[in-house]
């Protein structure tokens, strides 16, 4: 238990080190994207302030060139640094996983790290496929340029002036699309973070007996990472693997062969931000344990009313409310399969 508890604890630290990563490389990013705004401004205040419909046509296909030139070099930016990180990640996992057991893990070749993270499918909403990294910039890149070109359609029909125009375009590519690449830019980082992990694991495959998965504890994680936290998996290769959405901030640790166990005797502990702020947990509890050591307006918050409810009365664990897909069940789904957990609601 001693050598999962330092592995949990070093892990979820490094986690904290991760998330202020990605913060740093969202900034880069929209930093790129607050240059595009002020271009697409630009281009607009070209217009008369009567906006001319007849000028439409030749307008948007400004637009499009403008998020082409912006976004082929910000899609080779947030490459190099993921390809970067993988390596760094690598080194890391190598390194730690070292410490902790009686054997010198062995790290893959940076190539095989980079292709790995170029190759594998990102996390991608339920009933979606997931895509690589390359398709969610180009995707985004399309579907934000659309956006933008939309809105100023829709307001030339309305008859808005030019700084009409310009103010909404600001407006969306500050509030939504900055969200949105701050959110893509965090995916992409725990992807490569854990991408890299997932390699040093089948590199090193005959140590170990699988890996167990490590969510944060918070009231922001969702519910598949909720019901998939502490748990273990034995396929590697085969079972699901973080990110398991866009904006996932969970990881994972190897299970390692007990004959390379050190047994050491060492506390590990887990970060955790309750209803009281931040505190130190066992590294052996896991979310529903943490959970239910929060006061009920935390759960709340954390599952909704009614699943609330059933968490709290005990009726229902949080692996309940998601299928094995990751696919979370609604209300209607939970009473046809559970009748009589409901039957005093």
């Amino acid at each position: 238990m001693s050598t999962n508890q330092f592995l949990i604890d070093a892990s979820t630290r490094h986690a904290v080190f991760l998330q202020r990563y990605a913060g740093g490389e969202s900034k880069k990013a929209i930093k790129t994207l607050n240059r595009l705004r002020r271009d697409i401004n630009a281009r607009l205040s070209q217009e008369p302030t009567e906006f001319q419909r007849n000028r439409l046509s030749i307008i948007l296909d400004d637009i499009d060139q403008l998020y082409y030139q912006s976004f082929t070099p910000l899609t080779q930016q947030i490459k190099a640094g993921a390809h970067s990180l993988s390596a760094s990640e690598g080194a890391f996992a190598v390194d730690l996983f070292s410490k902790a057991t009686s054997f010198d893990f062995i790290l893959p070749p940076d190539s095989a790290l980079i292709a790995a993270v170029e190759e594998a499918p990102m996390a991608a909403p339920v009933g979606m496929s997931a895509i690589s990294i390359d398709d969610a910039l180009a995707q985004y890149g399309v579907k934000k340029a659309e956006q933008v070109k939309q809105v100023i359609t829709d307001s030339v029909v309305m008859g808005d002036t030019t700084p009409d125009i310009s103010r909404k375009v600001g407006q969306l590519m500050t509030t939504l699309h900055r969200r949105q690449l701050d959110t893509l830019v965090r995916t992409i980082t725990n992807h490569t973070s854990n991408v890299a992990r997932k390699a040093v694991y089948e590199q090193n495959d005959d140590v170990l007996d699988g890996y167990r998965w490590v969510s944060t504890l918070d009231n922001r994680t969702t519910l598949i990472c909720m019901s998939r936290d502490n748990k273990v998996y034995t396929n590697i290769g085969i079972d699901p693997m973080p990110p398991a959405h866009f904006g996932c901030r969970s990881t994972t640790i190897p299970v390692v062969n007990p004959k390379y166990n050190l047994g050491a005797k060492v506390t590990g502990q887990r970060a955790s931000k309750g209803a009281s702020g931040g505190k130190p947990v066992s590294a052996n509890k896991s979310y529903g344990t943490w959970l239910k050591t929060q006061p009920r307006e935390f759960v709340d918050e954390a599952l909704g009313a009614e699943r609330s409810e059933l968490f709290r009365a005990g009726k229902l664990s949080i692996d309940k409310f998601v299928d094995p897909t990751g696919r979370v069940y609604t209300l209607r789904e939970l009473e046809r399969m559970n009748p009589f957990v409901f039957a005093d609601m």
